[in-house]
């Protein structure tokens, strides 16, 4: 199939999956996770895994001659899949596009909780709609960005990010099923090497008030503090985060 091809099959089947990576001087951080979580959700979606190499292989052919650092969305499709066939195994292809990177000097966020889960949380599927629909209403209401909340009353993760919390020195991941962040588990790999500790548990929306601090974790942005989680406040605790970031970069970059 020709590119055109490629993007007309995404843009009419909204069936698929993906990962986003941030990309400098042709290296990754935590590379090998982005591809196993591409291999392994595919062969969820398409019943089929992905070759390792046809991902750095599209990977390479997208960010040759860039010298910036650019975000790189590793798109995993079925050219031939059949909405009325869906059981069908189905071998998957992989398209990548290019995108600006947020600005390192973001400020904190402001969020507000919403009750929403997102279909097979698992996965980072293409089924986008209700989580950018989320963020659309938390932005129309004065804040950045929507906070999940599951029908039990816990919290789960952001739009397009994790969430952990301080409680006291400790950092605190809520145990609800979410979708297992690159940066996430980087920075609990991290921590684990270091020594550091954390606990990952139910984390109830009546606790919110009971925390030190909070942070948005993504591949994107690492660690970006969390100000504000509906009437709740939160203190910017910089040492912390740089904490967090270093257990982040523990794991060396990789080249693709």
């Amino acid at each position: 199939m020709s590119a055109q091809d490629d993007l007309q099959s995404m843009a009419l089947v909204n069936y698929g999956h993906f990962t986003s990576m941030r990309v400098d001087r042709g290296r990754v951080r935590g590379l090998a996770r982005h591809l196993e979580r591409l291999d392994r959700d595919a062969r969820v979606v398409f019943g089929l895994g992905i070759a390792e190499d046809l991902v750095r292989a599209e990977l390479r052919r997208a960010i040759e001659g860039r010298t910036q650092a650019v975000y790189a969305r590793a798109n995993v499709f079925g050219p031939k899949f059949d909405p009325r066939v869906p059981e069908a195994e189905v071998e998957p292809d992989v398209v990548v596009t290019l995108g600006e990177l947020p600005p390192d000097d973001a400020p904190p966020l402001r969020v507000r909780t919403a009750g929403y889960q997102r279909d097979l949380p698992q996965v980072k599927h293409v089924g986008t709609f209700g989580l950018f629909y989320q963020r659309r209403i938390a932005r129309k209401a004065g804040f950045d960005d929507a906070l999940f909340v599951n029908p039990d009353g816990q919290v789960c993760e952001g739009s397009t990010w994790n969430i952990c919390f301080l409680d006291g020195d400790k950092v605190v991941w809520p145990s609800a099923p979410v979708l297992p962040g690159i940066a996430m588990g980087l920075i609990q790999s991290g921590m684990n090497r270091s020594g550091l500790h954390y606990e990952v548990r139910p984390v109830a929306m009546s606790e919110l008030s009971g925390f030190r601090a909070a942070f948005a974790t993504n591949a994107l942005s690492p660690v970006r503090p969390i100000s504000v989680i509906d009437d709740v406040e939160y203190e910017v605790d910089e040492k912390a985060a740089a904490r967090l970031r270093r257990a982040h970069d523990l794991t060396p970059e990789e080249r693709v």
